[in-house]
């Protein structure tokens, strides 16, 4: 009877350990799942909208649809996510514009693959912010011939800070990195065509350049440019406003009527259209200028609205919104 008792005592110590340890794997699983979903749900909730353009890649490529438009025989314009893609083809090869994303690399490959089998053999970094070069690295390491200002190739090569968005940005592989730069203009002779990239003044960045085809008749002005949205004045990387306001005039003297204008974050645009934004831009400066010579604060100028007759022209404020682009263009104006 001792003995059995024994036993069964044995028996159920056993199964009491073997219990605890159950539950314990099961408290775990429970504790570590809710943690993952508080975790994921902080993340969503804490999600700032003026981190997307710092950010390495801002959402699940799985959801990014690369929409191809044809603009003429040889050129399409690719929007996914990021800055737009021009791209040219022919017998030359493919030659692109910009490149957005790293994930996007190929499903961008892919939708280029639908319009031609040539191969990518150049790409034009309108300047160096991560939406118009993430996928840099991807390209280059089949080969790609990396084409940029000097100065995008400078910031390209080490971490950047941006005092805007308080981000930091590692920079990227040599692979990633231009290997034909120019200090001021340079042309390119590919698929019938004579390809001008003509750096502009320091306005959105120090490194912007624009890419026309002239035979095509088609312009990508990077983020020099926007019918929808105010710019973004990118002070740490050099960017001022007057820069901006002669780049604009600089385009608008190199383009006709019929020019197509791609810009990074727009559809089609015109002559007519980079003009406004001109307009625009001067107005808003002279308007803050004159308000910092009468010794008005950075807080005086905002609460006065120098932008209010152009904020539902410019509606699109997931970036930049109007008291951002004042204090942009109060800091580029007094260098604060």
């Amino acid at each position: 009877m001792n003995l059995q008792r024994s036993n069964y005592l044995v028996s159920m110590s056993r199964s009491l350990r073997h219990t605890n340890i159950v539950y314990k794997l099961f408290f775990v699983i429970i504790v570590g799942g809710l943690l993952l979903i508080l975790g994921s749900s902080y993340n969503k909730n804490n999600h700032n909208d003026d981190d997307i353009f710092y950010d390495a890649f801002a959402q699940d490529e799985n959801n990014v649809t690369i929409k191809t438009t044809k603009l003429t025989d040889s050129l399409y314009m690719l929007e996914g996510s990021g800055g737009n893609i021009l791209v040219s083809i022919g017998q030359d090869g493919v030659f692109m514009v910009d490149d957005q994303f790293a994930p996007l690399t190929a499903k961008i490959k892919d939708a280029i693959s639908k319009i031609t089998d040539k191969p990518i053999k150049f790409v034009i970094n309108t300047h160096w912010h991560p939406d118009h070069t993430g996928g840099n690295e991807n390209l280059g390491e089949t080969g790609v011939i990396i084409v940029s200002h000097d100065n995008v190739k400078k910031r390209l090569s080490s971490e950047q800070f941006s005092d805007f968005f308080k981000r930091s940005v590692p920079p990227l592989s040599e692979k990633g990195l231009p290997i034909i730069t120019f200090s001021d203009n340079m042309s390119i002779y590919q698929n019938d065509d004579q390809i001008k990239i003509i750096h502009m003044d320091n306005g959105h960045t120090d490194g912007d350049s624009i890419v026309f085809f002239t035979k095509n008749n088609i312009i990508h002005v990077g983020d020099d440019f926007s019918d929808k949205a105010y710019p973004f004045i990118d002070i740490s990387s050099g960017g001022t406003v007057d820069g901006l306001i002669s780049s604009l005039k600089t385009i608008s003297s190199i383009i006709n009527d019929n020019t197509k204008v791609i810009s990074g974050h727009t559809g089609i645009c015109n002559k007519t259209k980079v003009n406004e934004y001109a307009n625009m831009l001067t107005d808003v400066r002279n308007q803050i200028n004159q308000m910092i010579t009468e010794g008005k604060s950075l807080e005086e100028i905002i609460s006065l609205q120098p932008t209010s007759k152009y904020d539902k022209v410019y509606y699109d404020y997931n970036n930049i919104k109007p008291n951002d682009f004042v204090t942009l263009v109060y800091q580029s104006l007094t260098k604060k």
